[in-house]
């Protein structure tokens, strides 16, 4: 499945809406077959209208169009959305978009038939002036909107691909525990990686085949910090919806070495709450074993609470296909 964002199409701002109507109108040179100047001014002013009132409604209704409804889509991509966005404000935005194509639409109609009627070119030339005033009003009452359209668009339109029908392998654990190194060992992913304590800032997706499993999936998901999931801020509550919706088996990476900036004990507290949270089956992987004199040190302790982990260095590449071959007994399951 790809993201169903994907094709939404973002409106131009406002400001650059309007100016591209205006530039379309009276810049272009329009096709009249007037035979007078009665009939030349008449076509030339009922042009430029129906030139600005196409310009704006074919991109309006076009954004409309493309937009999926959050409510239809699968509970991952409708919670992210409301995550990421005020779906709320995002519909009403929708709406008023729709309705200043509509209602431009309508208004063209009004003076292009008034147009029609005149025998005056200087009528016709107050009347497109009119016209003009009433477009911008009608773009500038919704202005608010549609910029609040063109940047959620584009917000959701940078979410990754994810197939809700694979079977799919969630990586968690606490910041820079080494996910990120995991999942390009295990998987097609390319995260950011980086020498320093970096935090993840959105969903990483890789994929991986498994012999009578298939496709799988892996998700690389932003750090979780041990905190009620109230206080969580919103890169973090991506990582819960990623848990809550597509994990079907949950890899939990511990640093025993504490060099990720946070002790075990608050490694172990969040394994806890994964556990409470989550009905999955988990794998537990003790990483950085590579800094040998730290990481024995506290390791006992997580053996004692989570019981038998993987122990590997990421950055080695050390246990990787032992940490392959438990996720692949899970998945058979």
């Amino acid at each position: 499945m790809t993201n169903p964002y994907k094709e939404a199409s973002p409106p131009l701002r406002t400001d650059k809406l309007i100016d591209l109507a205006f530039r379309r109108a009276f810049k272009r040179k329009h096709s009249v077959k007037g035979s007078n100047i009665v009939e030349i001014a008449r076509e030339r002013e009922i042009a430029r209208i129906r030139s600005m009132t196409d310009t704006v409604v074919s991109r309006l209704l076009n954004v409309v169009k493309s937009f999926p409804t959050v409510d239809n889509l699968h509970p991952f991509y409708k919670e992210l959305a409301h995550v990421l966005v005020d779906v709320d404000k995002l519909r009403k935005s929708l709406a008023a978009a729709q309705w200043a194509a509509q209602t431009i639409s309508r208004v063209s109609k009004v003076y292009i038939r008034r147009i029609a009627r005149s025998d005056d070119p200087d009528v016709m030339a107050k009347l497109r002036k009119e016209f003009t005033g009433r477009f911008s009003s009608i773009l500038k009452q919704v202005s608010e909107n549609i910029d609040y359209l063109a940047g959620s668009v584009n917000t959701l339109k940078d979410l990754p691909d994810i197939d809700t029908n694979l079977p799919t392998v969630v990586l968690a654990g606490m910041p820079n525990t080494g996910k990120s190194t995991i999942i390009r060992h295990l998987s097609s992913a390319e995260p950011e990686i980086a020498p320093y304590p970096f935090t993840t800032k959105g969903l990483v997706v890789g994929h991986s085949e498994f012999p009578g499993v298939g496709k799988v999936q892996f998700i690389d998901t932003p750090g979780l910090l041990d905190r009620p999931l109230a206080k969580r801020n919103w890169i973090e509550r991506q990582a819960i919806l990623a848990l809550r919706y597509l994990g079907r088996l949950i890899v939990y990476v511990f640093d025993p070495t504490e060099t990720c900036g946070y002790t075990v004990e608050s490694q172990l507290s969040l394994y806890r709450e994964i556990l409470e949270e989550f009905e999955v089956s988990v794998v537990k992987v003790a990483n950085k074993s590579d800094i040998s004199e730290l990481f024995y040190k506290k390791l006992h302790k997580i053996v004692r609470e989570a019981g038998d982990v993987i122990e590997m260095s990421a950055e080695l590449g050390e246990g990787v296909d032992e940490l392959r071959r438990a996720i692949w007994r899970e998945l058979r399951k």
